[in-house]
């Protein structure tokens, strides 16, 4: 038999994946951090245009996670915990025309990322796709790119 492809997310990705604080769910994982940073950015589709219709989820270790949609403008913010030991938070996207979802990192630049395994994987030029700018207070933004020029780092997982 031949397989079928793939579905994207669709039209209706907000109704079925976003937490409905109305109905009990929390957008946060039970483990809030500690130290909380604020990370945000903006998401943009191949041809440089805002996604204003994605869905971005996030993990830590110790059981920290979030997730958020995009505003009409493709802008995304989240809470996290400055790492330790570990660099990176993960991210994961979901969009239109995306046919399975994106995995991708958010680095702290003041973190020590050089012996991360998987940053050196990355050929040195693109590195900067997955550095997040620490905009002061506590804010780090890492504007994240699914195609074109400067398209942020994925990795199959």
């Amino acid at each position: 038999m031949k397989q079928t492809p793939s579905q994207t997310a669709g039209p209706f990705l907000h109704i079925g994946m976003m937490p409905d604080p109305a109905r009990g769910v929390r957008p946060l994982s039970p483990v809030m951090p500690a130290d909380p940073v604020t990370l945000y950015g903006t998401l943009f589709d191949g041809e440089d245009a805002p996604m204003g219709d994605a869905l971005i989820e996030m993990w830590q270790i110790g059981g920290i996670w979030a997730r958020t949609a995009t505003d009409d403008q493709g802008r995304w913010r989240l809470s996290a915990a400055k790492p330790g030991a570990v660099p990176f938070v993960s991210l994961w996207i979901i969009a239109r025309g995306i046919n399975t979802g994106l995995h991708t990192r958010l680095y702290f630049p003041d973190a020590d990322w050089a012996s991360d395994a998987a940053m050196a994987r990355v050929p040195a030029a693109r590195r900067s796709t997955l550095v997040a700018s620490d905009t002061g207070d506590g804010a780090y933004r890492l504007d994240i790119r699914v195609g074109g020029a400067g398209e942020t780092v994925f990795f199959d997982v």
